[in-house]
């Protein structure tokens, strides 16, 4: 298995591919915003919301809807950072690795997004 690391090149930020569109994630966190307790099985991704700009979508793909991280940014010598970094949500700290795969291929990349350091060979 091809085990690389975060080379910060930002492909993730740029492109964040996910299942639900747009309509989905702003119903989800304005019915978020209106409870009065969390539910802790409520999904992380409908807390982003307000991170995300929506780029496009592509309907063939298992993850259509393509964002784009509003604290995708980059620091003084032009490295791609984010500006929330300590407080990132989980999907962005576990990336690539997420909760509910419970298993590798182990001869495809780990990361969908070509370029992405963890398919490098370190």
């Amino acid at each position: 298995c091809i085990m690389g690391h975060c080379k910060r090149r930002g492909y993730c930020c740029q492109d964040v591919r996910l299942a639900e569109s747009p309509d989905t994630l702003r119903t989800a966190y304005e019915y978020w915003k209106k409870s009065s307790k969390i539910d802790p099985n409520f999904s992380e991704i409908y807390l982003i919301f307000p991170m995300l700009e929506f780029k496009f979508e592509k309907p063939d793909e298992d993850l259509p809807y393509h964002y784009h991280c509003k604290h995708y940014t980059t620091d003084e010598n032009g490295t791609p950072t984010c500006s929330i970094h300590p407080f990132r949500p989980r999907m962005c700290r576990d990336f690539p690795y997420y909760d509910d795969v419970t298993h590798l291929v182990r001869d495809e990349p780990l990361s969908p997004y070509e370029g992405c350091g963890y398919n490098d060979p370190d």
